[in-house]
């Protein structure tokens, strides 16, 4: 009894902190051990990180992707502690002939299916006349496939372009190229930083149910003013950043193009005869009110044109703009208030004379989000928050002028509001397992001024079986869906460079992109969930496994994945999509369901780096109505149109000189699925194709090499120069971008294959720093 009279109990005191950059940025995900114990934190959205320890003295690591590890001495002596940990650059040199580049993988964290890419890798990696493109280097990474040569968007596990989430700094993008997809709304030289989510993904994220493409731009330094010019063959651009104050800092940065004389080289006359442009400019400011209070200002406004000869001329804008608070109420508690606006516009118009007109179109979202995270529990990390949004959508408001025959014609306004919940908690149960729980709950509204067509029962829904209208008026409720988003996610560390993680997610969608074809264009209609149209949901679960060696010179993953798709949207044949009040009668539903396996094999250090990446999936959809013409492909699956078997993308950087690196990227990838006719018929006098199935052959198979030369940095007193040299598309392959048909009396249908790029095209790129 004395004994147990003289025992004291075991006191444990906090030690929490932000982790930050030497320009005082702060990192989120950054990954915070203790020793002796071995117990780690993750830092969250606002770099800030709580863990409760006994008394003693503490070696601190702390490690964040593209960043150099830190390591400190912490004493804990009898009480809680505050403290700041920055991280400096990683080393870009190690010797003469040694580079390294940042892991694409973080086997500490419990999340699976994220690829983390820094701005340094991205601008190492061949580019398309000059520019590095955020786009085009998710398409290099496991489970994406681009859209195809010259488009925008990407497919993610057998999703459609329009199911990814696609962030600038917080605001969703409508639409993420320029130029038909040749550029990436993105300016390379203020990039911070992309990661890309396939699955195992937070509740913190809603609203589209393949992917999240969260994009960072960096903040202004805090140190002083400094200037970035850059020229490539088609764009020029300039930045700077700096301090206005000692709490202010700022962002600005400009870009435009003129590729109007590249197209003049073209042999096709009807490319010879256009003309395009585009610019964009991005600004940023942050404030940091106090150590308890920050506010920051992103703000982005870009203007694409293009003109066809004679008859047809594109424009649009994206105008995006984000205003976030973050607020500490103490150690364990932080919160991120968030007003975000996109606005996205496009304008078609006809020039040829007696078809003069304008046709309008776009959509504008307004967004409030609370995010709340708190600490104040041992080995919890816990999130949670709301979301509200406003989605208003001008389908096609079509302005006849001039000579013009046309009519006016004007569709309603497609509005509509959602709003969500969530909550999530990362558990580090013990040393070696981790989970992640989340339950996220939406609730959207479809809201009028609509009109509600009613179709006659067991007939194909067409303009024809109409038999009644309901109208709503403004501010009407039209329909309502609702539902829950559960996720979760383990990690089981197999070793201290080995873990196996296991996802499992359910997504859902309320806004949806009709389009008559596979990639993104200008005149895309998007489209709320309404009485005909569910939301799309999609349900996943994955399994991977983790490496990463102990010196980090080699990481290798492997992922499986098995996705369901619910109400899943394809056309009836000969559909008509622009300016159609009906669209809902030309739209089929049903459900698909894609697998797949990716394996991703990086080499980090050394004179050559890079990677290997190979993915095998599938996608398929099966639509089957209440009416043969309701139903696609006698009611059997039938690959969906991003249905591309096998991804193969090789990336290598090699030291080849002192001063210079030679990059080369290799992408292969079997053809897309289409609909390709078999036979011709005639018909009084006219010739029409007999298509049999639905995507039941293919496009020939995509493959691709690009080559750069890239020169190290030259340093000189007042000024940072870089330039480099690349070639797209080295060895001129003719990849096909869409067949057509041409019929001749007494011989089956001749496909023609129409390539957008099919010979070599060089670049060089200048930048200089001061």
């Amino acid at each position: 009894m004395p004994v147990l009279a003289q025992q004291t109990e075991i006191r444990q005191y906090k030690l929490s902190g932000i982790v930050t950059d030497a320009s005082g940025e702060r990192l989120e995900g950054a990954f915070v051990v203790f020793s002796p114990g071995g117990k780690g934190v993750l830092a969250n959205k606002q770099g800030r990180f709580s863990i409760k320890l006994e008394k003693g003295t503490y070696e601190v690591v702390c490690q964040y992707v593209g960043m150099a590890p830190l390591k400190e001495t912490i004493v804990l002596d009898g009480g809680n502690k505050e403290v700041v940990l920055m991280l400096g650059e990683r080393s870009v040199s190690l010797k003469q002939v040694e580079i390294t580049t940042n892991s694409i993988i973080d086997i500490n964290s419990v999340r699976m299916g994220s690829s983390y890419m820094d701005q340094k890798l991205l601008t190492r990696m061949p580019t398309l006349l000059g520019e590095p493109d955020v786009v085009r280097a998710v398409s290099a990474l496991p489970g994406v496939v681009n859209a195809g040569e010259g488009t925008s968007g990407f497919f993610v596990r057998g999703g459609s372009a329009d199911q990814n989430l696609i962030l600038m700094d917080g605001a969703p993008l409508f639409n993420s190229t320029h130029l038909f997809g040749f550029f990436s709304v993105y300016n390379p030289d203020i990039l911070k930083s992309f990661t890309l989510h396939r699955s195992g993904i937070s509740a913190t994220y809603g609203g589209r149910i393949s992917s999240i493409l969260d994009v960072s731009l960096r903040d202004g330094n805090n140190e002083k003013m400094r200037y970035e010019a850059g020229i490539t063959p088609v764009t020029a651009k300039v930045s700077m950043d700096g301090p206005l104050s000692e709490k202010v800092t700022m962002l600005l940065a400009f870009r435009g193009a003129y590729p109007d004389y590249l197209l003049k080289l073209f042999p096709s006359e009807n490319i010879k005869n256009s003309s395009g442009y585009f610019y964009d400019g991005n600004v940023k400011l942050k404030c940091t009110i106090n150590k308890n209070n920050s506010l920051s200002f992103s703000g982005y406004h870009s203007a694409d044109g293009f003109k066809f000869p004679y008859d047809t001329t594109y424009s649009w804008t994206n105008t995006l703009g984000t205003l976030q608070w973050n607020h500490l109420f103490s150690n364990n508690f932080t919160s991120t208030a968030t007003l975000v606006k996109s606005i996205y516009k496009n304008t078609v118009e006809g020039i040829a004379t007696g078809e003069e007109f304008q046709l309008n179109s776009g959509i504008d979202l307004t967004q409030l989000r609370l995010n709340f995270g708190y600490f104040g529990k041992e080995s919890h990390q816990i999130d949670f928050g709301g979301e509200a949004s406003l989605y208003s959508i001008q389908p096609g408001d079509l302005v006849p002028h001039g000579t013009s025959s046309f009519n006016r014609r004007t569709l309603n306004e497609d509005r509509g509001y959602e709003l969500s919940s969530f909550i999530n908690d990362e558990v580090k149960l013990n040393d070696r397992l981790s989970v992640s729980v989340g339950l996220r709950y939406t609730h959207y509204t479809k809201v009028g001024p609509a009109d509600i067509y009613m179709y006659s029962e067991g007939e194909p829904r067409s303009i024809k079986s109409i038999v009644d209208t309901l109208h709503v008026s403004s501010g009407g409720v039209v329909q309502s869906y609702q539902g829950l988003e559960p996720r979760a996610s383990l990690k089981y560390s197999v070793s201290e460079n080995a873990a196996v993680k296991v996802g499992a997610n359910r997504t859902r969608q309320y806004i949806q992109l009709i389009s008559n074809t596979a990639a993104i264009t200008p005149v895309d209609v998007w489209k709320l969930s309404n009485k005909y149209i569910q939301p799309q949901i999609a349900d996943q679960i994955a399994l991977g496994y983790f490496y990463l060696q102990p010196d980090h010179v080699y990481e290798y993953s492997w992922e499986v994945y098995y996705k369901k798709l619910y109400n899943q949207i394809d056309y009836k044949d000969g559909a008509v999509l622009l300016l159609n009040p009906t669209l809902d009668a030309d739209l089929l539903f049903g459900d698909g369901y894609a697998y797949g396996s990716e394996w991703l094999l990086k080499k980090n250090q050394g004179r050559l780096t890079g990677w290997v990446s190979m993915t095998y999936s599938r996608s398929f959809r099966k639509i089957v109505g209440e009416t043969e013409e309701e139903t696609i492909n006698d009611g059997e699956a039938y690959p969906s149109n991003y249905d591309k078997p096998v991804n193969l993308n090789v990336f290598a950087n090699y030291k080849a000189w002192p001063k210079w690196t030679v990059s080369a990227n290799f992408t292969y990838t079997t053809g897309r699925p289409i609909t390709g006719a078999d036979s011709w018929y005639r018909y009084y006098n006219q010739i029409f194709a007999n298509y049999v199935g639905r995507n039941q052959s293919r496009m020939p198979d995509y493959h691709r090499l690009d080559l750069s030369f890239n020169r190290e940095p030259i340093i000189k007193e007042k000024a940072e120069y870089t330039w480099g040299i690349s070639i797209y598309n080295l060895y001129g392959r003719k990849n096909a971008y869409s067949t057509l048909y041409q019929h001749y009396y007494g011989a089956p249908p001749g496909a023609f294959k129409l390539s957008v790029i099919g010979a070599p095209i060089p670049s060089v790129n200048f930048n200089a720093k001061f």
